[in-house]
């Protein structure tokens, strides 16, 4: 109220009556509302005469302070009760003003001010409906003179349908709009949506409340057939409680921002994302106790960047337990999940708040039919459900490390408390770890190939890749197939440097298997060597072919040799063979075709020895190893068949049995 006024008034004051002067207050009080800012309009001035009383159809009134309003005018509701008929209609860039928006309307009742649509008598599709600005035919000028504005308003639709019977928004974005702001407007229990808007674009709104409607929260959509949805959106401190369909229904995304909304206690989905997703970002929003999933992401192919910042999914998927359908705090879904990304998002569950009902939900998150290009990166956060933490029925969830994960179960969650860093890439695609050094370029590199999977347990084997100074490739020093488990090591060598004995202990569990194979490049190659610190010369070697060398170490070489000397020939072509241990020796086993045995003497009568291992040259060693008859002490070897037999003779009536040894000189 202004001096001048307040002046007018008082000086008239005295001879007024208590009636007249609060009339009169009032009166001065409403004209001082119009004249608070330029272009300002008040719908209950006498030019436009709205009476807000709850009674008296106010609609054509307001409607003529809106068309009289030009762009950047102000038409301004006082509080009161404003029943209307029809739809207010906004096109051009005019602000809807009132002075009071309750968060929670249900506890206030909106008992005192408010805008609603009249019981039985309203006819159209949404209390307020906004409508395009005259088109300029050039996209600069598609919103020419437009950008209404809603401030500060209180909508009650009561429940009421249209005369026709039709459900009732409380608002309409008709298609086409362009620029579109709401501050501090309450939408509560319409029959239809409680934001409604069909191929808009441009919107920033800020605490805008919609509570209690029989449709959807809010909904971006696309009547008009043509791809389009929620674009250009800004939106803060949105809230979305107790609707009958989902909190938020948002069609394609594309340079759209949520900052600290809320979706809470919606029948269905808390956020429902569809078509394809272009862009857009989710940061500290929350839902509670949706009846669904908290937050349903189902992208379609083409899209990318979804990103979720420190979003809480907390007891959502209420209607589990009536549907059997196990929902989850986050569910991505859809062809194609490129470039969704939960960064310290956590899901809870719980109960109702009285604490009866089924606890919930089943998962935190879950993804299925998803191709394999793309991915759900999670990194950090909070996960649970009652089933699992992670239902990733698309095999495209990346953990990264922070993120915790738990299972509700009856006593209590059981918290899961390994850490997880996932790599995950299409199938026939590396997976790659990498190790740079700053400033300069990679040095190593651990990967998973892109060797084709069968789906029988082969391809994408491991490997770990070696780089040289300008990143590129030098070789593959280790590879572990996935089919067999086998390492294999390609490397010009390996050092073990052992603090405990054994310094390599190989187990080999599987029966009649092998323990160690080396394959050589020519027969040149050596198999094994081994030294003391300090030798020049190896002190022990192998040859691929098997042969055994020894030396006493230090800088002598090696003097002593072992193996194959021929055709089924074993031995030493430099070395003595000693037996150093009294009580040992050599044993050799005797049988048909035997080089040692025993024969029985007949005297002087030849007894043949058949065995195919006396050759021509073969040294025959005879003695008596049991006396009988007339022993003489003589045996000697008559003849020889080399390659089947010999014979042995001895002295009238001796009948000793005589061992005999054959041996061939080298």
């Amino acid at each position: 109220m202004s001096a001048t006024t307040r002046r007018s008034l008082l000086a008239g004051a005295a001879g007024l009556t208590g009636a007249a002067l609060a009339t009169s207050i009032v009166t001065a009080q409403r004209a001082t509302a119009a004249d608070t800012g330029a272009g300002w309009l008040n719908v209950t001035d006498t030019a436009y005469g709205a009476l807000g009383d709850d009674k008296a159809d106010d609609a054509p009134a307001i409607q003529k302070a809106i068309d009289a309003a030009g762009q950047g005018g102000t038409v301004y509701l006082p509080p009161g009760r404003y029943r209307l008929a029809s739809p207010l209609r906004l096109k051009l860039g005019v602000t809807l003003r009132g002075d009071w928006n309750p968060h929670f309307p249900v506890r206030t009742n909106m008992t005192a001010s408010y805008l609603r649509p009249g019981i039985g008598n309203f006819t159209g599709e949404a209390l307020i409906v906004v409508d395009p600005a005259p088109a300029r035919g050039t996209y600069a000028d598609s919103a020419y003179g437009g950008g209404p504005r809603l401030y500060g308003l209180a909508l009650d639709g009561r429940g009421q349908t249209a005369a026709t019977g039709t459900a009732i928004d409380g608002v309409r974005i008709t298609p086409g709009v362009k620029d579109v702001g709401m501050d501090k407007v309450t939408i509560w229990r319409f029959s239809g949506h409680g934001l409604n808007a069909q191929n808009a674009a441009a919107f920033q709104l800020n605490q805008v409340h919609a509570v209690d409607n029989d449709g959807h929260g809010f909904t971006w959509g696309d009547a008009a057939g043509t791809g389009g949805g929620l674009v250009d959106a800004d939106l803060f401190q949105c809230y979305s409680q107790g609707n009958q369909g989902h909190g938020y229904d948002i069609l394609n995304p594309n340079a759209v921002t949520f900052v600290d909304c809320r979706s809470e206690w919606n029948a269905r989905h808390g956020y429902h994302i569809t078509g394809i997703n272009y862009s857009m970002v989710m940061i500290g929003c929350n839902t509670d106790r949706n009846g669904r999933d908290g937050f349903h992401l189902a992208t379609s192919a083409g899209g990318r960047f979804l990103q979720l910042l420190g979003c809480l999914a907390k007891r959502d998927g209420k209607e589990t337990a009536t549907s059997l359908i196990p929902y989850s705090g986050f569910t991505v879904t859809g062809e194609s999940a490129e470039g969704v990304v939960l960064t310290g998002c956590s899901t809870s569950t719980g109960r109702d708040d009285d604490n009866t009902g089924a606890h919930s939900p089943a998962y935190g998150i879950t993804t299925s039919a998803l191709n394999s290009a793309g991915n759900v990166s999670v990194v950090g956060g909070e996960y649970v459900g009652t089933t699992a933490p992670f239902q990733d029925l698309g095999a495209v969830v990346v953990r990264h490390s922070g993120v915790i994960s738990g299972t509700h179960g009856a006593a209590g969650i059981e918290w899961d408390k390994h850490d997880v860093h996932m790599i995950s890439g299409a199938a026939g695609t590396p997976r790659d770890l990498e190790f740079w050094s700053r400033g300069k370029n990679r040095r190593w590199t651990l990967r998973t190939t892109d060797a084709t999977e069968s789906g029988t347990g082969d391809g994408s084997d491991f490997a770990l890749v070696r780089h040289s100074d300008d990143g590129t490739v030098l070789d593959t020093p280790l590879k572990v197939g996935r089919a067999s488990g086998r390492i294999s090591l390609t490397t010009p060598g390996m050092t073990v440097d052992a603090s405990a004995s054994p310094g390599v202990h190989l187990v080999q569990s599987r029966p009649s298997g092998q323990g160690y194979a080396v394959t050589a490049a020519d027969p040149a190659s050596r198999a094994f060597q081994s030294q003391v610190t300090g030798d020049s010369v190896n002190r022990f070697a192998m040859e691929i072919n098997g042969t055994q060398t020894y030396g006493p170490g230090g800088g002598t070489g090696r003097d002593t040799t072992w193996g194959r000397l021929g055709t089924a020939q074993i031995g030493s072509p430099d070395a003595d063979i000693v037996v150093g241990l009294a009580g040992k020796g050599i044993k050799v086993k005797e049988g048909t075709n035997a080089k040692m045995g025993t024969v029985t003497l007949n005297g002087t009568t030849p007894v043949t020895v058949p065995t195919t291992a006396v050759t021509a040259s073969s040294r025959i060693f005879l003695t008596i190893q049991s006396p009988a008859g007339t022993p003489s002490g003589v045996a000697y070897v008559a003849s020889r068949t080399p390659g089947t037999s010999f014979t042995v003779k001895g002295m009238p009536a001796d009948t000793s049995t005589v061992a005999w040894l054959i041996m061939e000189p080298a």
